[in-house]
């Protein structure tokens, strides 16, 4: 496993792409834990966003993933907040709920949540905490909720629900290259029993079985890492917006526009950015 600070160059096509070749340029950023003061003062989760906005639509992206603790406590005022910070945002953008996100014991339940998520975003045809989206022709986006719906929790808890949907929306797009974005991820940038998915092998079941899944992307652990699996899968693991220095991930995929390439022949390259 490769932890990265900077830079993230991952080249996994060793032929050229040609005349047809497209790029998908995208966002991933984590962790952000906004709130708010009640007074002027910004918090540091404000500015850090608000840097993170500004880089975002100083650039040309196709979308942008927040991968989950977006807000700090689960209340109603504070997500309304976060979403009205990002509503400016110039391009689509997709919500990952985290563990601090949305539980049914002390805050917003998942559907809550998810409602409140898809009155203030256009691009939100779900209020499922597990979706797809399709950004480009042969590429589709699996949302994956993998958060406990009941009492806090650190570790990635993936329903019998969930695994099944999961399963059977990678079978419906066996032939598409399918990029995976989900808040505790499957690889670890490094080891920690508190904060690692439950009832891994149920997941690795799914991993073993499918063969499209290009990319899995997470956060969770406020660090920056990437490897690639024996199944040429690339994990990536994103630092968090709160923690200095403010990094998002700044990802571009290159494949061919027809016949669109299987995953093995993709090509993906990316860094980490600083939001301030």
């Amino acid at each position: 496993m490769k932890n990265i600070k900077y830079l993230l160059t991952i080249m996994l096509m060793f032929v050229s792409l040609g005349a047809n070749a497209k790029t998908l340029n995208f966002a991933l950023v984590s962790d952000i834990h906004y709130n708010e003061n009640k007074g002027a003062k910004l918090t540091t989760s404000q500015k850090a966003l608000d840097g993170f906005i500004a880089r975002i639509n100083e650039g040309d992206y196709d979308f942008v993933v927040f991968l989950g603790d977006n807000i700090d406590k689960s209340r109603k005022e504070i997500l309304e907040g976060f979403l009205n910070r990002i509503k400016d945002i110039k391009v689509p953008y997709y919500i990952v709920l985290g563990n601090t996100d949305a539980h049914k014991v002390s805050g917003l339940t998942k559907a809550e949540y998810m409602e409140i998520v898809k009155k203030k975003n256009r691009n939100q045809n779900s209020s499922s905490p597990s979706y797809t989206f399709s950004p480009a022709s042969g590429i589709e986006c699996i949302v994956l909720d993998g958060t406990s719906s009941f009492m806090p929790s650190n570790h990635g808890i993936f329903t019998d629900k969930t695994i099944e949907w999961y399963d059977k929306t990678l079978k419906q797009n066996k032939n598409k290259t399918v990029l995976v974005f989900q808040h505790v991820p499957y690889e670890e940038p490094y080891e920690d029993e508190s904060h690692n998915i439950l009832d891994k092998y149920r997941y690795k079941y799914i991993l073993d079985k499918h063969n499209n899944i290009f990319l899995i992307a997470s956060g969770h652990y406020h660090k920056s890492a990437f490897m690639t699996d024996g199944k040429a899968v690339n994990h990536i693991s994103v630092p968090a917006l709160e923690d200095y220095p403010y990094q998002f991930a700044d990802i571009q995929i290159k494949y061919r526009k027809l016949p669109f390439a299987k995953p093995k022949n993709l090509q993906i390259d990316g860094k980490i950015r600083e939001a301030l």
